[in-house]
């Protein structure tokens, strides 16, 4: 008996298309080894994100129990690879790799679920995945990477919900932005509310079942809720992570030593705040030795040791806590008494973040990214490179930029409205006003949120959300006109993106 799935009903144009993907990130990925990229997993020893190794491998739960400088998933993670790999590097580079080959896949796959035309779709992906960042980024063991993966994890099963209206496609969401707030503290519980009350309130207004979405945000935000909770009563704080006051005090604080002398005789900042001067983030013993900052009582290895057997210091001490309580007090005074420095400061942070840039993560790069330079200078040149800005920290044509790139994203942003706007109803049209809205809530909020608390590695915060960008100026073109095998069936989907989108029974990715 033959078999009902014929050649060119297997092959369609979309999984051809997915194919190719696949075959030009391969290509890439092996040129950039080939060329002498390499994965770098030494911040495993060095990064102060992340526990001790000795923990993280030998007593992993009470550690992460204990842990206040950061959200726990990463650590966690990083903790099953080095209990259960005789190779954890190996392991590391794997699961990389083959998430970064995921990006692409969740790019076009959302793009398509969604109409895009097939050819725009492609070329985005494309652009996106030779980005040089994606390259570094997926080659270094930091959550930066991850971060970028789950939001385009995320906005590929919102499209399908959207399109599908399935409990599972929902779940996977939700799931997915549960674990990007336990992975980077910079998603801070905050966002999830304003997301879930602003995308819960279009699907109500559409009159679609608004309960299951009201549950799955819920019990996310119970998550997130409860890990907070456990910091608030351990540690004192309500949040996924203690330095939010030493980030703030870094960039508060623009003034010379003297001047930081002249405010603490005035009684505006503490003597804590007169040692931190520009670098809060020193051995928690510059401060204690003392009896300058007065701490809490410790709890654990975690919290209690002050450097870690590799001689590095450890950021997760619980005298931290303290640190960052006092520095946030004082950013806070700063700010109250020369507001027009902070807001100053602000804007130029604002230009950093907008600032095409892959070099934001100190020496880690360098070997990297000289493989990658022609690349990006390519990339950098057609981000506004052909102004002629060449330092992104002096070059007073840094702000005709900014201007030129806020710009383009306000442009942006109306266009895509408008296209969105000028569909007919359907349940492509919701689905793409559902991606819409959260693909550019996590662009805003990250551009706005990085800008008031960093100075500096701004362009390492903008980068998770730059694939959000692209999908938003890709949705401004056409869509194209769905044909007959491209329909709903059964409210099943089916046609195009059959790869990414599942087959008949439905079975996902």
């Amino acid at each position: 008996m033959a078999s009902a799935r014929t050649p060119e009903r297997f092959f369609t144009r979309d999984s051809i298309a997915v194919l190719a993907l696949l075959c030009v990130f391969v290509a890439s990925r092996l040129w950039f080894a080939h060329a002498g990229g390499a994965y770098v997993a030494s911040p495993l020893a060095s990064a102060k994100q992340f526990l001790d190794v000795n923990l993280l491998q030998h007593d992993l739960l009470r550690s992460l129990w204990f842990l206040h400088a950061q959200p726990p998933l990463f650590n966690l993670f990083l903790g099953l690879v080095l209990k259960i790999a005789s190779s954890p590097e190996l392991i590391f580079e794997l699961c990389f790799r083959l998430s970064g080959a995921l990006v692409p896949l969740f790019m076009y796959g959302t793009l398509s679920l969604l109409g895009v035309n097939r050819v725009a779709a492609f070329v985005s992906t494309v652009c996106f995945m030779l980005n040089p960042s994606l390259f570094l980024y997926e080659s270094l063991l930091y959550y930066t990477h991850v971060e970028g993966v789950l939001i385009m994890a995320a906005a590929f099963f919102l499209a399908r919900w959207g399109l599908r209206t399935r409990a599972a496609d929902l779940a996977v969401f939700w799931f997915v932005l549960a674990c990007l707030g336990l992975t980077r503290s910079l998603f801070h519980p905050i966002f999830f509310v304003v997301l879930a009350l602003l995308m819960g309130l279009f699907v109500w207004c559409q009159n679609r079942p608004v309960r299951p979405f009201a549950v799955a945000a819920g019990l996310v935000l119970l998550v997130l809720g409860a890990w907070c909770l456990k910091n608030l009563i351990i540690f004192g704080f309500f949040g996924t992570s203690s330095w939010g006051g030493m980030s703030l005090w870094t960039k508060a604080n623009g003034y010379a030593p003297d001047q930081l002398e002249k405010f603490h005789v005035r009684g505006l900042v503490s003597a804590v705040a007169l040692r931190a001067e520009l670098l809060p983030f020193q051995p928690i013993g510059n401060f204690t030795s003392d009896n300058l900052l007065t701490i809490d009582a410790c709890h654990h290895p975690a919290d209690c040791c002050e450097l870690r057997p590799e001689g590095y210091p450890n950021f997760n001490h619980i005298g931290y806590v303290a640190l960052s309580r006092q520095l946030g007090h004082d950013a806070l005074q700063l700010i109250r008494h020369d507001p027009e420095t902070f807001w100053l400061n602000t804007a130029g942070a604002f230009s950093l973040t907008l600032w095409y840039a892959s070099d934001s993560v100190h020496a880690l790069f360098a070997d990297n990214l000289a493989v990658l330079k022609p690349l990006e200078q390519l990339y950098r040149y057609l981000f506004f490179g052909f102004l002629g800005v060449q330092n992104r920290h002096s070059d007073p044509r840094l702000w005709v930029r900014t201007v030129c790139v806020s710009a383009l994203f306000g442009v942006l942003y109306i266009l895509t409205i408008v296209q969105v706007l000028r569909r007919q109803k359907s349940r492509e049209r919701y689905a793409t006003v559902l991606v819409c809205l959260f693909c550019m809530l996590a662009h805003v909020f990250v551009l706005l949120v990085s800008s008031f608390i960093e100075f500096g590695e701004n362009p390492r915060f903008r980068f998770p959300v730059d694939g959000a960008f692209f999908m938003i100026a890709a949705l401004i073109l056409l869509p194209r006109r769905r044909q007959q095998d491209e329909c709903y069936e059964d409210e099943v989907l089916c046609g195009p993106a059959r790869m990414l989108r599942g087959g008949a029974n439905g079975n996902a990715l």
